[in-house]
């Protein structure tokens, strides 16, 4: 008797929770549940409720398949019973008549060997108001591709884009109360500004306040959380205590959790939070504390695509830096064609945890961490995919696998942040996201951010404010920048400035050396800094009137280990 599409979604069911260490919990990943969905009988063939991100259902049929579509799209806006959360995203699956000849063993057997899956992923509110990917035909594939689509499908667009929309109000509203803040008390305004390294407007009082909302958000995450996480106060915690929500007893908290670690998160929110005086302080934390609880009520703030997302609509003009943030789509292609799902960068085995480990994977123009982040994701997956446990070496990935180089404070906190929020609970040492030092140094040399690592034999200042971390002495600082030099890397990869030498267009008119102009540096300033680069390349392939791209290639094909960069043009 031919196997019935039932036993095929147990069994497809089944191999999927093997995907993902977070699908192994008991009600996971459900097959052919009845009662499931509120106000129907309608009974999904598999649906996927991981916490703290949207439900998915998945549709599944027999070739020729003529109903799989408008079954799938009937699971949009649907809410799942248990948790009353809405389903946004649907996956369609045609699946091979062969399955229906195998059973048992076999059956299972069949269903992790098979790449003739054909899939559809219809995202929207409602049967009648969805998108499709692809717009037209089938993706084909097999059970690692469905699963990775599936964990895409569980972060939709629009949900991101409302929670990135509050978010933006939310910050927007901060950085008016700081605004009014630094009319009465410009000492304040002057500080944060200087821990930024950013001169004082509103695109740095923007960012100070979308650090300090990234802080409440992460300490929500923390708070009551494993071993020494367990003392963390949540907001309404502290709210409801004696002494209530208020500057003192928010950096007592967050005091409490640098001495666990998470120094990029929590260091530079505390600095830009002291010098604000008491009283104003207190208007504004509730400001914060208010867009922070809208966010967790999205139950996304683990997802890496609403972070970047959200600090890429912040931004307002980087001309000098040539901040064209890379966007999540563009990330997933570039690092899907990077990392292989065949071997690791290094040649290794996706299910080592060795393998993994030895891994080496840089960005030395981060900006806010989509790159990696999507790297960091991929390798996790990929990890999995293979049986492994991507949080057990979150620890050494953090430490020395994902390396990160920026000259803006809040763009590395950010980063240092996304990658934490990996496994936002699981503890770690130590992370190697590096502040960089550009301009006139206090010792009076120039700092030209990572460029500077072109010279093999130089003497690096750096701001390490997320290598930081704590012991009985106090805090220390790694020494992790000299390793930096070496040609160690398996993978880099960058969307780096493409700002050049040349100030003939625009607003750069007059400037003599728009590549060197962040921070308002003086003319004096751009004059060395272009000196400096030109003798570090002297004599290669870099030349700034192609753009300062062309001298982070030549950066990046310096820093990649020969046999990588053979595997990545095989």
């Amino acid at each position: 008797m031919p196997t019935t599409e039932h036993t095929i979604n147990d069994a497809l069911a089944e191999q999927l929770r093997t995907t993902k260490r977070a699908w192994n919990l008991p009600g996971t990943v459900r097959s052919e549940n009845t009662g499931m969905l509120r106000g129907t009988t309608e009974r999904p063939d598999i649906l996927i409720l991981e916490a703290n991100v949207s439900p998915v259902a998945i549709e599944t049929e027999l070739l020729p398949a003529t109903n799989v579509e408008s079954e799938a799209c009937a699971r949009l806006g649907k809410h799942v019973r248990t948790t009353g959360r809405t389903i946004l995203s649907a996956l369609a699956v045609r699946l091979p008549s062969k399955l229906r000849d195998s059973s048992g063993r076999a059956l299972r057997t069949a269903v992790t060997s098979t790449a003739d899956f054909e899939i559809a992923l219809f995202t929207g509110t409602s049967p009648t108001s969805y998108v499709r990917w692809p717009q037209s035909g089938w993706i084909k594939g097999d059970l690692s591709l469905l699963s990775i689509l599936a964990q895409a499908a569980s972060v939709p667009p629009d949900v991101i884009d409302r929670a990135a929309d509050g978010l933006v109000n939310g910050v927007n509203e901060a950085a008016g109360r700081l605004n009014e803040i630094a009319r009465s008390h410009p000492g304040a305004a002057d500080r944060i500004s200087q821990e930024l390294r950013q001169e004082d407007g509103e695109q740095t009082r923007r960012m100070a306040m979308t650090i300090l909302v990234n802080a409440f958000v992460f300490q929500e995450t923390l708070a009551g959380g494993p071993a020494d996480l367990s003392s963390v106060r949540t907001l309404d915690e502290l709210r409801n205590s004696k002494e209530g929500l208020n500057k003192s007893t928010l950096l007592r908290e967050w005091n409490r959790i640098l001495r666990v670690n998470y120094w990029p998160i929590f260091d530079i929110a505390r600095r830009i939070l002291e010098p604000i005086p008491p009283a104003p302080a207190k208007e504004l934390i509730d400001s914060i504390a208010a867009t922070a609880a809208r966010l967790l009520a999205n139950r996304l703030m683990r997802s890496h695509d609403l972070t970047g997302a959200v600090f890429q609509r912040l931004i307002v003009d980087r001309k000098f830096l040539a901040a064209f943030y890379t966007t999540p789509a563009s990330a997933a292609l570039l690092i899907g064609l990077a990392i292989l799902a065949d071997k690791t960068p290094g040649n290794g085995d996706w299910s080592s945890p060795a393998d993994i480990r030895q891994l080496r994977v840089a960005d030395f123009a981060c900006g806010t961490g989509t790159l990696l982040s999507t790297a960091y994701q991929r390798i996790g997956q990929l990890h999995e995919l293979a049986g492994g446990d991507a949080e057990a070496i979150h620890p050494d990935m953090m430490a020395d696998c994902i390396i990160g180089c920026d000259v803006l404070p809040a763009a590395t906190h950010l980063t240092a942040s996304m990658l934490s929020g990996t496994h936002p609970t699981t503890q770690y040492q130590q992370s190697s996201i590096f502040t960089v030092a550009y301009g006139q140094l206090p010792t009076g040399g120039i700092g030209l951010g990572a460029l500077d690592l072109l010279d093999p034999h130089g003497r690096f200042e750096i701001l390490d404010i997320t290598a930081r971390s704590v012991d009985a002495m106090g805090e220390r600082e790694r020494e992790t920048w000299r390793s930096l030099r070496y040609p160690s890397f398996h993978l880099v990869v960058m969307n780096p400035p493409f700002t050049r030498a040349t100030g003939h267009e625009g607003k750069k008119i007059g400037i003599p050396n728009p590549m060197f102009a962040a921070f308002s540096s003086s003319e004096v300033e751009q004059r060395l800094m272009a000196a400096a680069t030109q003798r570090l390349t002297k004599g290669t392939s870099a030349h700034g009137n192609a753009g300062e791209a062309s001298i982070f290639l030549l950066l990046a094909h310096r820093k990649v280990l020969e046999e990588s960069l053979r595997l990545l043009c095989r």
